[in-house]
């Protein structure tokens, strides 16, 4: 039988852990791969490669511990091994994940800042952020001749001191945008997430033009190359390299690219992309094979699309499973897939034995730190089991945000369903403190379960829709995940969070 392993994250240092587990989620063929290579919101992602193995992070945004390190040996297939961030330091997004000699740094803004962590490995232990005192999103870096530069957002590079962990010379403007057609739909012009290559006595610089949401043709890859690494720099005759074409396309607004190349001398290019009619997922992360031209440039094959069929990068791999995301919380522990909204306070929890327990803070949602986890497929079914104290408000949750979040429920009143607008239009059970709560997201339609112990399961007469929680709608960058929260006073104990990958859980 195959297995899987679920990765923790030790609270106090970052300590990798491996328990068995042995189920999986997804099937795919052999020696292919479908696009994603990971489903489910993992925005502005993009891999290095250190001898055989690749490694990423991504934007954790409003989610602590954030700056999530993943570990891969093909480019399809990849688990979590590490968070360079193990607490909360603001909005984290468009991180840059880079070695320079023999050290691995990571770029990144926080609430609009930039900021850069280092470690010896990529999966640490990573230093705690220096800010670099710099307004500025999207960063990037690269090196010539020992000289160190940071590029960012709207075009503009700063030289770097030697150790790369401070600024030299104040940023300035060394790219204008590449000029889009008229004729495009796009949401701006928006000329960020540079990303850096030397290559062949070039470097190649891709940015990020269009606008990553909106309309479905917005984002797009735009490439450039200098013979130095702070420029003049050139545009590529074959741009837009990556681009969505039509709104009727599977994957939307595909951008923010970064090249990687593999031991055996073939390159791709990993984008970001919002799924035609799930936009609730987030932006996935895609990976598409490129070539190089007699000229010196790279682009995508003609023959290959975002959702065609694509030999796997590395000779004999196979596209495994996504990760499972059930939890028994038999390790003391927290997994490395949970993230707190706005927050990481290890001593609000504990974990271990087969028990979550979560102690309550604040009134409501707006006010208290929701614990989630981001999962991709269309349709797919959450449960939990859940025990209250008397003055405590539980449940189970489908959360974007504080303010729209749809879920079941269990407080001193019994049980309720949360619609996403936060109206609660009926109780049942009063005085009842345990039960197991259970959620079906078809295809965003939302149908609510439970069962008290030693009853059978009951459906809530009441549903919902959340097709409408997406960034075009609401605004955040964020997605729709499951999630736990705890408020009033006391504390709620959750054990067995389980998910199946269809609305078909085991029998009601």
């Amino acid at each position: 039988m195959l297995t899987r392993r679920r990765f923790v994250l030790n609270t106090a240092a970052s300590a990798l852990v491996l328990a068995p587990k042995a189920r999986f989620v997804l099937a795919q063929s052999v020696n292919v791969y479908r696009n994603p290579i990971l489903g489910g919101d993992h925005p502005d992602a993009s891999p290095i490669r250190v001898g055989d193995d690749f490694y990423l992070t991504h934007s954790s945004f409003d989610y602590a511990p954030g700056l999530l390190i993943w570990h891969s040996r093909d480019l399809v297939n990849w688990r979590p091994v590490a968070a360079a961030l193990r607490r909360y330091h603001g909005n984290v997004y468009a991180p840059y994940l880079c070695q320079y000699q023999s050290r691995f740094y990571i770029y990144f803004p926080a609430d609009g800042r930039l900021r850069v962590v280092h470690a010896g490995h990529p999966t640490g232990p990573w230093s705690e952020p220096i800010d670099l005192g710099i307004d500025a999103i999207d960063p990037a870096h690269i090196a010539e001749n020992g000289r160190r530069f940071l590029y960012m957002a709207g075009g503009q590079m700063a030289e770097l001191t030697p150790d790369g962990l401070a600024v030299k010379t104040p940023p300035r403007t060394v790219l204008e945008p590449w000029p889009i057609p008229a004729t495009t739909r796009m949401e701006c012009t928006c000329l960020e997430g540079p990303k850096l290559l030397e290559h062949n006595g070039w470097f190649y610089l891709n940015v990020a033009e269009g606008g990553t949401a909106g309309p479905a043709t917005s984002h797009s890859v735009i490439s450039a190359r200098s013979r130095h690494a702070d420029g003049p720099w050139e545009f590529s005759p074959y741009n837009p390299v990556v681009h969505t074409p039509s709104r009727d396309d599977r994957w939307l607004s595909l951008g923010h690219g970064r090249l990687v190349d593999t031991p055996q001398d073939k390159w791709y290019i990993t984008v970001h992309s919002y799924e035609n009619g799930y936009r609730t997922l987030g932006r996935q992360l895609l990976l598409l094979p490129i070539e190089w031209t007699a000229d010196g440039w790279f682009r995508v094959s003609p023959e290959v699309a975002a959702d065609s069929t694509i030999p796997m990068p590395i000779p004999g791999a196979t596209q495994q499973p996504f990760l499972d995301p059930s939890d028994g919380f038999t390790t003391p522990e927290l997994s490395l897939q949970w993230g707190f909204w706005h927050e990481f306070d290890p001593s609000r929890f504990t974990t271990g034995n087969g028990a979550l327990i979560l102690q309550a803070r604040g009134k409501s949602l707006a006010d208290t730190s929701a614990l989630t986890i981001p999962v991709g497929g269309h349709s797919y079914t959450v449960e939990i089991d859940l025990e209250v104290d008397p003055a405590c408000e539980s449940g189970l949750l489908l959360f974007y945000d504080p303010n729209h979040a749809a879920g079941i429920l269990l407080d001193s009143q019994g049980i309720g369903v949360r619609l996403a607008n936060g109206y609660i239009p009926n109780r049942r059970h009063q005085g009842t403190t345990r039960a197991t709560l259970r959620i079906v997201n078809d295809r965003q339609e939302i149908d609510f379960y439970y069962r008290l112990p030693g009853q059978p399961w009951q459906k809530t007469p009441e549903s919902a829709e959340i097709s409408g929680m997406n960034h075009n709608v609401l605004n955040g960058f964020l997605d729709v995940r499951p999630a736990l929260y705890t408020v009033g006073q006391g504390k709620a104990t959750f054990r067995n969070f389980r998910y199946w990958p269809s609305v078909q859980a085991p029998a009601i």
